[in-house]
């Protein structure tokens, strides 16, 4: 969200100011924890934390996501917060909002960056989002820049564990930093990012009910979602690159475990652990870890400096290369290791690197369909390969609605009803132009 839009905009009952307090929170993931709240205009505490930008956390009560405007901030009269079931609302809400401050923290600590957009404002966060008897889900939405997270559903917890809810935030930066497409390596990559920072914030939060490890989402099954020690023990996964890995339909979850074991090598190490059984591929060296700081601290550089939307493997090899460099000088041990780690997965940097893009890569646009008077937020996002700014502009946007040009996003509250058929450009310092068309719909209030 915008930085002006931290105080609810147009949100009935919504805080007037934001007033710090601690309250106490009953998680089933996470346990008895203090959380930061904040008070609304009837006097009930809200979970919108003021130190974090106003991340918040709305409950929508398996209802399906509808958007940014959605219900309002869970509340409470006593600021103790879930009673620590499984199946418990507040405790859904707590957890999830938890685990994102953690993932703020961390990101705020160890890159000093102020949010997902690195702009100081925190996401809306949807929980018990869908049915309770549909599938379980947990997914970033970059037009809102929100997320949403299912109820527990069949047996399983909710979709709130902290490196799950730090796994769908990193997408947002990914999303506005590299632009990594959602298919063939750079789809692996994506997701493997994604793991990378939400095993990251585990570790960081250190939380004694959801101890740190290397394995995905493993409180919400009871059995891991993926493993960064060896992925193939999920029986889905890839832990070695062979050519041609990328080129079909293979799901992005399972060829990103190629870097999720060379993430896993560059931190831990090969071999066998605390953590795990790592070996290497193809008769590689054994690797010797450098730890998760500094790892972390390469991986967030090569995806915010040189990682673009097209990178495949070795590209992303090359891009870690550059940023252990960059941090550590290119004859480290840091960037040995880098090197290394890439070859015990099977990269040795001879597949070539595609070409970068030149434009700004201006993301698809939903079809929109907003209410007369009903607020708005959408964030246009358009990385540019070459780390330019990018300014933004829009023709046939419906009345009441302004594109702020710096930062792509659209707010406001359409005055009048009809269908709007709009063009987005994107553009960078070199003049080079990327559009988008949606149809926009406002419909009576």
């Amino acid at each position: 969200m915008l930085a002006a839009a931290v105080a609810f905009l147009g949100v009935a009952g919504a805080a007037q100011a934001a007033v710090p307090r601690t309250g106490v929170a009953h998680g089933y993931h996470h346990g008895d924890v203090r959380i930061g709240t904040s008070r609304d205009a009837d006097g009930d505490f809200v979970l919108v934390d003021p130190g974090r930008g106003g991340l918040q956390v709305r409950n929508v009560a398996n209802d399906y996501f509808r958007g940014w405007a959605q219900g309002g901030p869970s509340s409470d009269a006593d600021d103790v917060w879930g009673n620590g079931g499984r199946a418990d609302r507040q405790t859904a809400d707590v957890d999830a909002y938890y685990a994102a401050a953690r993932t703020w923290d961390y990101f705020l600590k160890q890159h000093g960056r102020r949010g997902v957009h690195d702009d100081g404002a925190g996401p809306r966060i949807f929980t018990d989002v869908g049915p309770p008897d549909g599938e379980f889900f947990a997914q970033y939405d970059p037009e809102c820049g929100c997320l949403a997270l299912g109820p527990a559903v069949g047996g399983n917890a909710a979709w709130n564990t902290t490196d799950i809810v730090a796994h769908e935030m990193t997408h947002g930066i990914t999303g506005i930093t590299a632009g990594l497409e959602l298919n063939g390596e750079a789809g692996g990559l994506n997701e493997s990012t994604s793991d990378i920072f939400g095993t990251l914030v585990e570790f960081e939060a250190d939380n004694d009910r959801d101890r740190p490890d290397y394995t995905i989402g493993e409180g919400v099954s009871g059995r891991p979602l993926r493993y960064m020690d060896d992925p193939t023990k999920d029986g889905v996964s890839k832990g070695c690159w062979t050519p041609g890995i990328g080129d079909g339909e293979e799901p992005n979850h399972r060829i990103g475990g190629i870097s999720n074991k060379f993430f896993y090598q560059l931190a831990v190490g090969s071999g066998k652990s605390q953590w795990g059984d790592s070996p290497t591929c193809g008769g590689a060296p054994a690797v010797k870890g450098i730890g998760n700081d500094k790892a972390g601290r390469i991986w967030y550089r090569a995806l915010t400096r040189y990682l673009v939307p097209n990178s495949n493997f070795s590209g992303a090899r090359a891009a870690a290369l550059r940023a252990a460099a960059d941090l550590y000088g290119a004859g480290s041990t840091e960037a040995r290791t880098v090197a290394a780690a890439w070859l015990a997965v099977g990269v040795d940097g001879s597949d070539p690197v595609p070409g970068a893009p030149q434009t700004p890569s201006l993301r698809w646009i939903n079809p929109q369909s907003t209410a007369v008077g009903a607020e708005v937020l959408v964030r246009l996002r358009a990385p540019d390969p070459q780390r330019q700014r990018v300014t933004f502009t829009a023709t046939g946007l419906p009345p009441g609605l302004t594109l702020n040009a710096d930062t792509g996003v659209v707010t406001g509250r359409p005055t009048r009803q009809g269908a709007y058929e709009v063009t987005f450009t994107a553009a960078d310092c070199d003049g080079n132009t990327s559009n988008r068309q949606v149809t926009w719909e406002v419909t009576p209030r």
